[in-house]
């Protein structure tokens, strides 16, 4: 209040309509003289009240910035899908979801995630028992659930039978959400990645996808309802070291989809692109996998540090389907505040990235933490 005080004292001899009968009146914020006539022709009579009113609106606009500061501080999403709240409990009641790379991970706490608000599930992965495994651990009936194994990286016709398949199931019911979840990370240097792997990381992240959506189509639009979620990456909006193939592959997710979403807009079909950051999948029973620079590798344990716990980033997911938002970005500090600085103020946020890009490839390539900003800045230093 004392700040908003000191601000109403230069604003007050302005709004009290009189001004002094001297020929040169003092500007409140310049150290410069105007004369009384052109301040009357500036700034035309205006009620004292005016003056207290212009302060209030002062100091609830800072009061606003200061809550949203505060509020990204402590943020572990976007501001705008934080701000929406939670999904109504009965949002996925009896809604078929597909869910894709659902043998594992971050696939399986989603599908425990909706099956706990009473949805429908259909599991895809290529391995059919590990689908059913995780069939069981939903503890749901077996009339809910349906296991419909599939390689995501195979031809379009098996891709149009799958299609098929998910939209006649239980009684031809259709498809609500199509969650694209299926998906691999990479640990390797740009200059180190075979074409194999170049390959491999295209088909699985970006062009299966794209395929599926492409056979899932008519049957959604033919309903005219349905939304595809896509489980992408912060790395689709950021450049990301030690990932580039990775990274390029959930460009390319994005490009696709973003489209998509905008061809779509007159129609009952939605498009919902989720950009998580760095989740804590995996675990010494159940190690990640990831592809190196001529391969799959086992990713060495680099801890939950800066990584989102898989089920609350299944909740923002869920939040942001059941929304409907265009866009959601899923991330702890520092990756979702250097979004904000990329998107906002490119050239610092490129600065930044160019700072500690090569110590950050060095990191991942080394099975190390590459979202330790402390670390990284020492590492970049030592080596500048």
């Amino acid at each position: 209040w004392k700040c908003f005080a000191m601000l109403r004292k230069p604003l007050l001899p302005i709004c009290r309509a009189k001004v002094r009968p001297s020929p040169l009146c003092r500007h409140p914020f310049r150290k410069i003289h105007l004369p009384a006539r052109a301040l009357n022709t500036v700034m035309p009579v205006i009620p004292p009240a005016l003056g207290s009113a212009a302060v209030i609106a002062v100091g609830a606009a800072l009061s606003y910035v200061c809550y949203k500061l505060i509020r990204l501080a402590f943020a572990d999403a976007d501001l705008h899908l934080l701000g929406l709240g939670k999904h109504k409990s009965n949002a996925f009641k009896d809604k078929v979801v597909w869910i894709t790379g659902a043998s594992q991970g971050l696939g399986e706490v989603l599908a425990k995630y909706f099956a706990g608000f009473g949805a429908r599930i259909i599991l895809s992965s290529r391995d059919a028992s590990k689908l059913e495994r995780v069939k069981v651990s939903l503890g749901v009936s077996d009339e809910r659930v349906l296991v419909l194994p599939f390689d995501l990286c195979s031809d379009y016709t098996e891709l149009e039978k799958a299609a098929a398949a998910a939209d006649s199931a239980f009684g031809s019911a259709g498809v609500d959400y199509l969650i694209h979840n299926a998906g691999a990370s990479q640990h390797a240097l740009a200059s180190e990645t075979n074409a194999e792997v170049t390959d491999a990381l295209m088909q699985l992240n970006a062009i299966g996808p794209i395929k599926l959506t492409r056979a899932v189509l008519p049957h959604l639009l033919r309903r005219n309802r349905g939304r595809v979620v896509v489980v992408g990456s912060m790395s689709s909006k950021l450049p990301s070291s030690g990932q580039a193939v990775y990274a390029a592959a959930k460009m390319a997710l994005y490009g696709y989809f973003s489209s998509l979403a905008t061809e779509l807009a007159d129609t009952g079909v939605g498009v919902t692109i989720c950009c998580p950051g760095p989740v804590a999948t995996g675990s010494e029973e159940t190690p990640r996998v990831v592809f190196g620079p001529t391969g799959r590798i086992v990713q060495n344990a680099t801890g939950a540090s800066n990584r989102l716990n898989p089920a609350r980033a299944a909740q923002l997911i869920a939040c942001a389907a059941a929304h409907g938002v265009d866009e959601a970005w899923i991330a702890l500090h520092p990756v979702l505040a250097i979004g904000y600085i990329f998107q906002l103020l490119p050239r610092l946020g490129w600065s930044l990235l160019k700072k500690v890009g090569p110590a950050r490839a060095r990191a991942v390539k080394e099975g190390k933490s590459g979202y330790d900003v402390t670390k990284l800045m020492k590492a970049a230093g030592q080596n500048s």
